[in-house]
C-alpha cells in the first residue's frame, strides 16, 4: 500500500515555533553566545549601513541553524529549517531585541546599533 492510497498527507511542520524557539538558542546557548552571537553584535554596533549589518547577520543566523540543528537533532537539513521570510523574521527579532532588550534585563548594557 502507498501513502498516496491512504489519502492523508503527510505533516512536514514542527509543533512549535521555530523562529522564537532558534531566537532563544542564539541568545541562551552559552557557547553560540559567547563563539558567534557576541561577536557579530559588536561588529554590528558600530556600523550605520543596512547592507553590512545584513552582511553580518547573514552568516551568523546560517551557523546558528546548523548549531541548533545538531544540538537539538532536527530532523531536517539546516538549510530547510526557515523559508526566506522565517529568516528575515528572525533577522528583524534580533535586531529588536538587541535595540530593545527586555524589560526583565534591568542591568543589560545600553546599546545603539
Amino acid at each position: 500500500m502507498r501513502l498516496d492510497e491512504l489519502d492523508q498527507k503527510v505533516q512536514d511542520k514542527l509543533p512549535f515555533d521555530v523562529v522564537d524557539d532558534v531566537h532563544f538558542h542564539m541568545i541562551n546557548d552559552d557557547a553560540f553566545y559567547r563563539k558567534y552571537y557576541m561577536p557579530c553584535m559588536d561588529k554590528i554596533r558600530s556600523e550605520k549601513n543596512e547592507k553590512i549589518i545584513q552582511g553580518h547577520l547573514d552568516p551568523m543566523i546560517h551557523k546558528c541553524l546548523n548549531h541548533y540543528c545538531l544540538k537539538y537533532d532536527i530532523p531536517r537539513h539546516p538549510s530547510k529549517l526557515l523559508s526566506d521570510e522565517e529568516k528575515s523574521n528572525l533577522k528583524s527579532k534580533v535586531m529588536d531585541y538587541e535595540r530593545n532588550p527586555d524589560k526583565e534585563m534591568m542591568d543589560a548594557p545600553k546599546t545603539n546599533i
